[in-house]
């Protein structure tokens, strides 16, 4: 089974430090007078910034590597995929055609079908 990523207690920890971090960092900046002095707030204030913004980066996609695993893994993979393109199709179609209420609704019951399905991985 996957584990879920946003239900460990320190990934979400990790997530929140780094918004905190980042959203106090923004403030020095905004407050902080400008200078490239490598030495003054600002400058020190702008390379920690790009140091939060790197590590959220890697956080991220860590992340997103978990959740593409998971996907991978689940056997609901093809099924999606072949909702998805039904769903596509009938919207494609629906394009094209006289809009009617009952087609707008076929075309949203697939749609909707499709994001049903996503919301059954074993992540969400």
């Amino acid at each position: 089974m996957a584990v879920n990523i946003n239900g460990l207690e320190a990934w979400t920890q990790t997530k929140e430090t780094l918004s905190e971090n980042l959203h106090s960092t923004l403030e020095l900046l905004a407050s902080a007078p400008f200078s490239d002095d490598p030495a003054s707030p600002y400058a020190r204030a702008q390379a920690e910034q790009s140091r939060l913004l790197d590590a959220m980066q890697r956080h991220a996609v860590a992340g997103i590597r978990q959740i593409d695993e998971t996907i991978a893994a689940s056997g609901i993979v093809a099924e999606i995929g072949a909702l998805s393109k039904e769903a596509k199709a009938e919207a494609d179609a629906l394009k094209n055609a006289a809009k009617t209420i009952d087609g707008i609704a076929q075309a949203v019951n697939l749609v909707a079908g499709v994001v049903a399905k996503f919301a059954a991985l074993p992540f969400i």
